[in-house]
């Protein structure tokens, strides 16, 4: 049987006493381990019942005592002080290793004397992610960070216990009126979704919860939450810093009149585009009159919205009045206000191009049902294949003449198309760079980076082993020094993330492409 002793770096320095930890039994590996955590400070009995009474420190200065033979599982360590020019100046020894009430013969069993940083393991927040199964540090990780064994490490004092109890209390006071809030925005949130500051609030308030529900939990602040509320802070700042510089510009002039001037260069500039359109476009020969009707069709269209925005210029100075308060939360607010305002200014755009999609598409697919004619075939939808057919003369004929006008006229739809599916492509980019640029606000990393700056425990990710003592080269006992490597930048931004965060899902061209090409509609990224 292989025997792993786990000691912490501090003991060397630590009166002799009673040592309390986990022995754990490892069948399929035939590995006995004993988790030595600290010294007992307390009676046997005041104990926290997940934690074990496992043994005895003896330091060379002290009497030694005997074993406690109630424990079924016991060790006894030495402290043996070595005068030597090397780093290790002394080394453990070990003596009445008991395993099942069994006194075990070191000479034929091997034992390897781990040396780890508590407090590394402790406080480590990225090291689970890098680990894998049956893993001995890994697992000492998580008795290590129990709330029974933080508490036997070290007593809490009377101001700890009043500053944790006072954390509770105003979080869970900060917490009512985010819950509130929280559900009221899920029941509107079949309308709220069609919004960017609809999304974005209920995201946000989602946030602010899950940073509550793990400070209450955790007790302490973590990377995670630490590193959203320092971003949360500069957001604010920034957003501050902004809404002060579009007040003093817009001081002497009203947010509508000023989006009513910027919509009216728009609609100006959608005309004119219509009326080219409506020419010979770069020398084209379209069918005149079906360019017509769509020209016309188009720019009533845009009267109509024209009409709507004019109309609604009252209701528009009391909604950025309501906006103001939004702004005040911080600048993703600003920018979600700010593509909202961009959707709501270029509506008619987006109209215009649904209708031209979608008489795109039921051209492009008329024509291709209609071509099945020529080769004697029909697409079966029932049983999703295509199947030879027989198709009478008179059939073919009013085929021939329907897709002889369908061509004709596709590409003067084509024309049209064109111009507003790249105007939306152009506006749905725009609007997902504002979307990109709010989620990266969002995920900051200045805390993180602090932290990782400075080497904290937290950003410990991976174990360093290096040899401590061999006692002589008979002695099958090994004695390793453990210390734990601080995780790579990218790795750390990418674990500082708070778990309710939700990634844009990566944008997949082929789908954009086809959706293109057979005039499908082209929703936001």
């Amino acid at each position: 049987m292989k025997l792993l002793i786990f000691i912490p770096q501090t003991f060397n320095s630590e009166k002799s006493g009673y040592v309390f930890g986990k022995v754990i039994y490892d069948r399929h590996r035939d590995i006995k381990k004993y988790y030595i955590i600290a010294i007992c400070e307390k009676d046997v009995i005041e104990i926290n019942k997940s934690i074990n009474l496992i043994g005895y420190y003896h330091n060379t200065n002290d009497i030694i005592e005997n074993v406690d033979k109630k424990c079924i599982d016991w060790i006894n360590i030495y402290l043996v002080a070595v005068n030597s020019s090397s780093n290790s100046n002394y080394y453990y020894c070990i003596e009445n290793i008991i395993s099942n009430n069994k006194k075990i013969s070191l000479s034929s069993n091997s034992m390897v004397i781990i040396i780890y940083d508590l407090l590394a393991l402790q406080e480590t927040e990225l090291f689970a992610c890098r680990t894998t199964s049956n893993d001995h540090f890994y697992e000492l990780m998580r008795i290590l960070q129990t709330e029974e064994v933080k508490h036997s490490i070290k007593v809490k004092s009377k101001l700890d216990s009043i500053k944790e109890t006072v954390i509770h209390y105003y979080t869970l006071f900060c917490l009512i009126p985010i819950i509130f809030f929280l559900n009221m925005t899920n029941k509107l949130l079949p309308v709220l979704k069609y919004s960017s500051l609809g999304i974005h609030l209920n995201g946000w308030l989602e946030n602010v919860k899950w940073i509550f529900i793990n400070i209450m939990q955790k007790k302490r602040i973590s990377l995670k939450t630490g590193n959203y509320i320092v971003a949360t802070i500069i957001d604010i700042l920034l957003g501050v810093i902004v809404l002060k510089l579009l007040l003093c510009y817009f001081k002497d002039v009203s947010p509508s009149q000023e989006l009513l001037k910027n919509a009216e260069k728009v609609v100006e500039s959608l005309k004119n585009l219509i009326q080219w359109l409506m020419g010979a476009p770069a020398g084209l020969k379209l069918n005149y009159a079906f360019n017509n009707m769509l020209g016309k069709f188009f720019l009533y269209h845009i009267h109509l919205w024209w009409t709507f925005l004019i109309f609604m210029t009252p209701v528009m100075d009391f909604a950025f009045e309501v906006l103001l308060l939004f702004g005040r939360l911080g600048v993703t607010f600003q920018i979600s206000i700010a593509s909202d305002l961009l959707a709501l200014i270029s509506f008619h755009t987006y109209c215009i191009y649904v209708y031209a999609a979608r008489l795109f598409n039921i051209q492009l697919n008329a024509l291709t049902s209609l071509f099945r004619l020529f080769l004697g075939k029909k697409k079966n939808p029932l049983r999703e294949r295509v199947d030879s057919c027989q198709y009478k003369p008179d059939q073919l004929f009013v085929g021939t003449l329907l897709f002889t006008i369908l061509l004709f006229l596709i590409p003067t739809t084509w024309v049209y198309y064109t111009v507003f599916t790249t105007l939306r492509l152009l506006l749905t980019g725009f609007s997902g760079l504002l979307a990109k640029l709010r989620l990266y606000i969002q995920v900051m990393p200045v805390y993180a980076y602090i932290q990782w700056l400075f080497n904290s425990y937290c950003t410990r990710s991976s174990i360093y082993m290096k040899l401590h003592s061999q006692q002589s080269e008979s002695d099958m006992t090994i004695t390793l020094w453990m210390t734990m490597v601080t995780s790579s930048w990218g790795q750390t931004w990418t674990n500082c993330v708070i778990d309710t965060i939700a990634y844009q899902p990566s944008i997949k061209w082929s789908e954009i492409l086809n959706s293109i090409i057979w005039g499908q509609l082209i929703y936001p990224l």
